[in-house]
């Protein structure tokens, strides 16, 4: 079923797009994504202090749309997994070496599939309207926090902890949906310095981010 799922869900854009316009997102900047990567998480580091209002739901919804979907998916996942290893909670004691790799496995792959959808969801749509960004960016965050939560959950009480785990979700969620907040804020501007921007150039980014300032 799993696999059938996934299936139609790579049939449908490979079917509507052409072989050159698939291919053109395979052509992104790598070396630049990295240098993204590592500035986003650098941020969420920065913003740890305020619980669940991070900045990385925006910048991969717009490296999905922007840049396709395996970009989308490089930023999310990319950006959980090297920002948790910033922040090392914990440090280097036996509860995070045994706890916090399987922790950012499951986070980095779920904000991975955001970015990976956001991308799907680009091939189709390019230009997202603030309202768009919003609603797109609050439902990905519901899926997020929905899928995590359950994996924390059964990682640390098991499948009865599961109800309880979802009820006291539900503050650390409506804080999280800031990020629809930001997206509808600056996902626009983002999106038009990037698709701007040459080769995906962090200087013409930077440039172009100003001039829209």
């Amino acid at each position: 079923m799993t696999s059938l799922c996934l299936q139609c869900l790579l049939y449908f854009p490979i079917k509507y797009y052409t072989k050159m316009e698939i291919n053109q997102y395979l052509r992104f900047n790598y070396g630049t994504l990295s240098a993204a990567i590592m500035a986003v998480s650098a941020l969420r580091v920065l913003m740890a202090p305020y619980p669940n209002i991070e900045p990385v739901m925006l910048f991969t919804l717009v490296a999905g749309i922007a840049l396709g979907p395996i970009a989308g998916f490089l930023m999310g996942a990319g950006s959980m997994i090297v920002s948790n290893v910033l922040m090392l909670p914990g440090g280097l004691s036996l509860p995070w070496l045994i706890q916090m790799p399987l922790v950012t496995v499951y986070t980095s792959l779920a904000y991975g599939v955001v970015g990976l959808v956001a991308g799907i969801l680009g091939l189709f749509k390019k230009k997202w309207g603030r309202v768009g960004y919003f609603a797109l960016a609050a439902g990905l965050t519901l899926f997020y926090d929905l899928a995590t939560c359950i994996c924390f959950a059964l990682q640390f009480y098991g499948p009865p902890g599961i109800g309880a785990a979802l009820v006291a979700q539900i503050p650390f969620t409506l804080l999280h949906l800031s990020n629809a907040v930001f997206a509808f804020l600056f996902a626009p501007y983002v999106y038009d310095a990037v698709m701007k921007a040459e080769s995906f150039s962090i200087l013409s980014f930077l440039r172009n981010m100003r001039l829209k300032a």
